[in-house]
């Protein structure tokens, strides 16, 4: 049936009733992108973002699969938004349809103390869920920047990473099991088993997956023990290869910080944040080794307060984030006398791998008249980011920037590594995705023609 919108939006308000489905005001503004701004070294396509014809607000799974039988009668996209905090476009509306706002399912299921598993739905607020968990003496391993407003179902969805990735891993490490609706209506559920060998693990394929290949209504997470003590150390190092060297170290020795944050501008010094986990005892004594190993690489540590201040200044507030889109909107377009262009790339390497990647790097930069504002590793050694940004007056040197992102990408896919590994693809990368998965982008694809028959689900995105 061709997309009728008149017919559409009553058959949704029949089916999950009228507060639940908007077809007006500033929510569809809202919901019909995410944080991938105009000032990124990359140009959205003309139109994007497409005004879409309905945001739904679901309580329950059953508001989901009415809401995707709903657009499988219309032939008309569904795409799931969390909190808005991705930054490669997982969440744009390419097309005029149906915005999943997530939101409104934000109920905590289930907390198993003993077993330490927490069920919730997928649209519960990051900082909300570790609220519920904190008064159970437990905490989720997942802590990036957007916490307080970034949802367990967007993470998931992002295969984020978070300020404690070192010791707890990223979210796709935590989940234990879901509940997905696929593209004709299914509902699927995965047991929440502490460990399975049986097989693939099936749930692995949403986290990432940017909900192209299922909408995630339900997750189960693995929770932690709120740590007996969290040691917090910062230093300052008098290169970037000084801390890499230390993130090296560090990794070799078998101390495993919960937090390694570090940064430092070409040819200038860089400040390394650490963060310890766990019992007292351990606590201090890989405190102890840490401060030895950076001291032999030239550390010199700071006050506690320097330390303190970073780690309670770590997550964005909302009216921040608001602000920000705010000051966006006012600023001219880059390519337009006077813009810029300011974008962050993150890449996996091996580690032996990242100093003439930033060396190569570099280069091809400078060549494209790109200023490198920062290098920085998170968690380790081989998890590497660049901050560039370049002046852009004119169209082309819009492009020129574009191409040197591309080139650092996919120089680092030369040299082994990833072109990212915190944020998704969605459709910044999208153009990269058969370079970074060769063959392995067919199968995806296969994937999603057996999940999403009628190709409904955020379509367009990660290259599939």
């Amino acid at each position: 049936m061709k997309a009728d919108t008149t017919a559409l939006t009553a058959l949704l308000r029949e089916a999950l009733g009228d507060g639940a489905v908007h077809t007006d005001g500033g929510l569809l503004a809202e919901t019909a992108r995410d944080q991938l701004r105009p000032r990124r070294s990359f140009r959205l396509p003309d139109g994007v973002p497409a005004r879409p014809i309905a945001v739904v607000q679901p309580r329950t799974t059953e508001d989901v699969v009415a809401t995707v039988q709903a657009a499988r009668l219309f032939h008309v996209p569904v795409v799931a938004y969390g909190g808005g905090t991705g930054l490669m476009g997982g969440a744009l509306s390419l097309r005029p349809g149906i915005v999943l706002d997530t939101r409104t399912m934000d109920r905590v299921v289930n907390v198993a103390v003993e077993d330490r598993m927490v069920t919730a739905q997928a649209g519960i607020v990051l900082a909300a869920l570790n609220a519920v968990l904190e008064s159970c003496g437990l905490m989720t391993g997942h802590d990036p920047w957007t916490l307080p407003i970034a949802t367990a179902g967007g993470a998931l969805g992002t295969n984020g990473l978070g300020y404690l990735g070192g010791r707890y891993g990223g979210i796709a490490d935590q989940v234990l099991g879901l509940e997905a609706v696929l593209g004709d209506g299914t509902v699927y559920r995965t047991r929440a088993a502490p460990r399975a060998a049986a097989g693939p693990t099936i749930a692995r394929l949403f986290a990432g997956a940017e909900g192209t290949l299922g909408i995630v209504t339900e997750v189960t997470l693995r929770t932690f023990p709120l740590p007996e003590r969290r040691a917090l150390l910062a230093l300052d190092f008098p290169s970037f290869l000084h801390g890499h060297a230390v993130a090296a170290e560090l990794l070799a020795s078998g101390l495993n910080p919960a937090m390694l944050d570090f940064g430092a501008p070409p040819g200038e010094s860089g400040r390394m944040y650490l963060g310890f986990d766990g019992p007292e005892e351990v606590v201090q004594a890989a405190v102890e080794r840490a401060l030895r190993v950076c001291a032999g690489h030239g550390g010199q540590r700071l006050g506690e307060e320097v330390a303190q201040s970073f780690w309670l200044g770590r997550h964005v507030p909302a009216d921040r984030l608001r602000s920000w889109r705010q000051a966006e909107q006012e600023e001219p377009l880059p390519g337009a006398p006077g813009s810029s262009v300011f974008d962050y790339l993150h890449v996996a390497l091996p580690a032996s791998r990242v100093p003439p990647y930033i060396e190569r790097a570099e280069a091809m930069f400078a060549e494209r008249g790109v200023q490198v504002r920062e290098w920085g590793l998170w968690h380790g050694p081989e998890l590497l980011s660049v901050a560039i940004s370049r002046t852009t007056d004119t169209p082309a040197e819009v492009a020129q920037a574009a191409a040197a992102a591309d080139d650092a990408l996919t120089l680092a896919q030369d040299l082994g590594g990833s072109m990212e590994y915190v944020h998704g693809a969605g459709i910044r990368t999208a153009h990269l995705m058969e370079r970074e998965h060769g063959e392995g982008l067919r199968l995806l694809r296969a994937i999603k023609r057996v999940l999403d028959p009628d190709g409904i689900l955020n379509p367009l995105k990660l290259g599939l």
